[in-house]
């Protein structure tokens, strides 16, 4: 059987700066059956240290926002390392604007890297769940 994006097996990893979702393929390629098995959302940036600045010293809300998308990248991290350690999913195919990507990237353990099939540098989480799926696909054949 072909474990691709589209298969069974395969976590579909959708970020962007509000969270992220993670589906996973109960069908096949031909007949793909999504779930949603998790959704992260990122912490709002009035929560957490940043809405504490030390010293009385100012705290921009870019700043702000990229504390709670980092809160949001590590967390994701958290979820899809205890997944891959559960042997829950033998792929991931991972969606999401270039700079979540790159913090993306630098969290990826061994373990994650081993079952990361594509990586796409876009946005996703506004197409509908097939359209998701057979955008993965083509990066993935592209990549292959």
């Amino acid at each position: 059987m072909r474990t691709g994006v589209g298969g069974r097996g395969c976590w579909i990893v959708v970020v962007d700066g509000a969270g992220a979702m993670i589906l996973e393929n109960a069908g096949s390629v031909t007949a793909p059956d999504l779930r949603v098995i998790d959704r992260i959302e990122t912490p709002g940036p009035e929560a957490g240290p940043a809405a504490a600045p030390r010293q009385n010293l100012p705290v921009e809300a870019s700043d702000r926002v990229r504390l709670a998308e980092t809160a949001m990248v590590a967390m994701l991290m958290t979820r899809l390392t205890f997944a891959v350690r559960q042997s829950r999913t033998t792929r991931l195919a991972i969606a999401a604007p270039p700079h979540l990507m790159e913090a993306i990237r630098t969290r990826l353990d061994d373990g994650l890297r081993s079952r990361v099939a594509v990586m796409v540098p876009k946005t996703l989480t506004q197409h509908p769940l097939d359209k998701i799926v057979s955008l993965m696909a083509e990066a993935m054949e592209r990549a292959a």
